[in-house]
């Protein structure tokens, strides 16, 4: 498949773009369709840096059985054309279109999956990254980041208990911009 480009040189005429995930060392993010971990305070975490706001995400993510979904507006990506919307979710074909339907936001957070994300890493202007301190096997990986596109401005380190099973941080990171 050809690499998508985009038109990223006016981001006044779409919303911020975040993007949201929780990855382990070895950047796994999914295991058929399901997160590979259960992390309660890390879901409490997403809760509240969502909330209100517009999700993009893939069809396979927005299906599957552990998903969130926006309270507000679900734009999920997809080549079928046949589904039913319903209130509060709309379908587009590609992520220009995403974005015109999106046109309206101040902020959006992309979800997910694997390759929503390696397409929109370049549109993203700032990342939630949740790194789950284990290495994991998996199906479904995050993008290689380049270190020096981003610069971290906060990282809050949680430890392994009884309640989550692996130790994490969630680190939030904002594109540098050029000097």
């Amino acid at each position: 498949m050809a690499e998508q480009t985009f038109d990223t040189s006016s981001p006044l005429t779409r919303p911020a773009l975040y993007i949201i995930a929780a990855m382990s060392e070895n950047r796994v993010i999914g295991k058929e369709n399901h997160l590979p971990w259960h992390l309660p305070d890390e879901w409490k975490h997403f809760k509240e840096v969502t909330s209100g706001r517009a999700f993009i995400m893939g069809r396979t993510s927005f299906e599957a059985p552990d998903a969130l979904h926006s309270s507000k507006l679900n734009v999920i990506l997809s080549s079928k054309t046949d589904h039913p919307e319903t209130p509060g979710t709309v379908y587009a074909k590609d992520i220009p279109q995403a974005l015109a339907l999106l046109s309206d936001e101040k902020e959006v957070f992309v979800l997910g999956g694997a390759h929503v994300f390696t397409q929109m890493l370049p549109l993203a202007d700032r990342l939630y990254l949740t790194i789950v301190h284990a290495r994991l096997e998996g199906d479904a990986f995050f993008p290689v980041i380049n270190p020096d596109d981003w610069e971290l401005t906060d990282s809050t380190y949680h430890g392994a208990d009884e309640a989550h099973s692996y130790s994490f941080s969630m680190n939030v990171y904002v594109r540098k911009t050029a000097d």
